[in-house]
């Protein structure tokens, strides 16, 4: 009687569980590769490799790892020692990978090596590391070279590397690439989704915040709708979402949804949660996201400065023209960028002077927050990734607003500039922050060889770089006449005056007012005084990245006259030459002797 009671028991428990329950018998594959574009990263050196991605997130936990595939430009006659495998932590023993948790022998088979777990590893930590390793043993070619299979754009997964030659420890190289590995992973629900970590959301007093959420699909379907429900301290609100494109059936595959909270009235600091209730309809068990909400009296709006390192002898430094062009088309109000120009026309201070070391042209940054980046490609190998980063860039909290001006004074010989800062809080240690004050100089132009633009740029490269802007350098010229040059760095307070530091104690929502001035007969070059900007940078001393970006035209051109190119400014390069006095087409890497219209010959370093 007692077995019959519990069989029954166990029925009815069973019909009244929810689907979402119910479920979890589904199996989804886990990959940075969901477009299959890939490319190829190596040392150029015969050596043993281990390479790993790592799965982070409470909705791993329960999951089971079963098979593990990559797909590889080698064969099996080419390497030894193939295995998969799943681990803890990253570590070594004796120089070798260690791995605490399950591996596998693998095989190659349809250019992938992989291997399936003879028992599937069930996820029992926030951290998890899988990977596959392999030791090359044949003559080098092109696919040993560069035997790790890579894919294009951002992932969580990331990719950690370790050889026996190279990286002796175990080495991030996240912030470049991304694994091409494949997880397959078990025990997933039907449907089920999380987000991204919801952290802290800014935002300002009585007025409504838009908040972008990142959607993660977690289960065997795609995700078509999700039902939510979200609390600001103890105000709850519901939702729902149809997503017009479904989230494709991979795991952390991702969507945004952009979501607009309801106006708090008063500054302060509130719990905020989100809970996903239904995902396709299905009810959902999973806890909420829990965040915080900080809201101020005023919210400083940010906007990111994108610097760019070109010159007119550059082949390639059309890619940052047109980067420069596009962003200032989409973002007129907010975008601010600055081009410093080496050994040419608009050349005002040497490599050694620009702000951030760079290695190579063309070159350029994000709020001095990157290093040496692809001014258009950013930090991606394809697509407009120098956007992606600037608008990244943008939503980092900046400490305070910034408003800025800059005028003519009446003998039309100094440039005088403002810049005008509102703390969102209040400091001690302001002092940490320094103003500079960057003259620019939009719509420069001239005729002859000092104002053309060395280009590389094939016919068919608008397929790659898109926009429109790019159709004068897609003509089939080696060189391109009649260009106007916007976004031209004149003078800097830097290199002038020096940076200005902020008062080291600063009250919320007290302005605070930085000046600086710009000897206008002090200017290298200039030409219509009615396009002159002013640009103030908020420059944090602790590690020199821009803070936030101000900028303003500079008013008052009247009392100077300059309306037209200035000749006698204008001292372009006509000649390159090697230090042993050859010719040269364009400068080189090294010592160059560069010889200007006036007669005027310099020794340059190019780096």
């Amino acid at each position: 009687m007692r077995n019959i009671l519990s069989t029954l028991l166990l029925a009815a428990l069973f019909v009244m569980m929810p689907e979402a329950v119910m479920a979890g018998t589904g199996k989804v594959k886990y990959t940075a590769n969901m477009s299959g574009q890939v490319s190829y990263y190596g040392t150029a050196k015969k050596e043993n490799y281990d390479v790993a991605v790592r799965l982070a997130g409470r909705d791993l936990k329960g999951l089971t790892v079963e098979k593990v595939s990559v797909p590889v430009p080698f064969k099996e006659a080419n390497v030894s020692d193939m295995k998969v495998w799943v681990t803890r932590s990253l570590s070594l023993e004796d120089k070798k990978n260690l791995v605490d948790g399950v591996s596998a022998d693998a095989v190659i088979a349809d250019g992938n090596l992989s291997a399936t777990f003879a028992s599937p590893f069930t996820i029992d930590t926030d951290t998890l590391y899988v990977g596959y390793s392999f030791n090359i043993i044949s003559k080098l070619d092109k696919p040993t070279k560069k035997p790790v299979t890579v894919a294009f754009g951002d992932s969580p997964l990331g990719l950690y590397i370790h050889s026996s030659r190279t990286y002796l420890k175990w080495t991030d190289k996240s912030e470049e690439y991304c694994s091409a590995m494949e997880i397959m992973l078990g025990g997933v629900e039907t449907d089920a989704a999380g987000i991204d970590p919801v952290g802290t959301i800014q935002g300002q007093k009585q007025m409504p915040l838009n908040v972008t959420f990142v959607i993660r699909n977690h289960g065997a379907n795609p995700v078509n709708s999700i039902d939510y429900s979200y609390m600001v301290g103890t105000t709850k609100k519901t939702g729902h979402k149809d997503f017009e494109v479904p989230v494709p059936a991979f795991y952390d595959a991702a969507a945004k949804m952009d979501l607009t909270l309801d106006a708090v009235d008063q500054k302060g600091d509130y719990p905020f949660s989100f809970t996903m209730e239904k995902v396709n309809g299905v009810a959902q068990t999973t806890k909420a996201y829990d965040g915080k909400l900080k809201i101020y009296n005023v919210l400083p709006k940010r906007r990111s400065v994108m610097e760019e390192f070109t010159g007119l002898w550059c082949s390639n430094c059309p890619r940052g023209f047109v980067a420069l062009e596009v962003l200032n088309r989409l973002y007129p109000d907010d975008f601010i960028g600055l081009s410093y120009h080496n050994v040419d026309t608009m050349e005002v201070m040497d490599q050694n002077e620009f702000p951030v070391s760079i290695s190579g042209f063309p070159s350029a940054d994000i709020d001095r927050r990157y290093g040496s980046i692809d001014p258009f490609y950013g930090k991606m190998s394809s697509g407009f990734g120098i956007e992606q980063l600037w608008k990244q860039s943008c939503q980092i909290m900046a400490p305070a607003a910034i408003e800025t001006e800059a005028s003519f004074d009446e003998t039309g010989k100094k440039i005088n500039a403002k810049a005008t800062m509102n703390f969102a809080g209040d400091m001690d240690d302001a002092d940490r922050y320094k103003m500079e004050f960057v003259l620019v100089a939009d719509d420069l132009h001239g005729e002859g060889n000092g104002w053309a633009q060395k280009n590389s740029l094939s016919t068919d490269a608008k397929k790659e770089l898109i926009f429109d802007e790019v159709d004068p350098f897609v003509q089939g010229n080696e060189k391109v006449t009649g260009l106007h040059f916007n976004d031209v760095v004149m003078a800097t307070t830097r290199l002038t005056t020096g940076l200005v530091s902020l008062p080291a104690n600063v009250t919320e929502d007290k302005p605070v007012s930085i000046e600086g001035s710009f000897d206008v007969d002090a200017l290298k070059f200039v030409q219509d005084a009615r396009k002159f900007r002013i640009v103030a940078l908020l420059i944090d001393s602790k590690d020199g990245t821009i803070a936030n970006g101000a900028k303003a035209p500079v008013t008052g051109s009247e009392h100077t006259g300059i309306t037209t190119l200035g000749a006698d400014k204008q001292d372009c390069p006509v000649a390159y030459y090697d230090i042993d006095g050859r010719r040269l087409t364009q400068p080189r890497h090294g010592l160059n002797i560069v010889r200007f219209a006036s007669g005027k010959s310099v020794v340059k370093v190019i780096k």
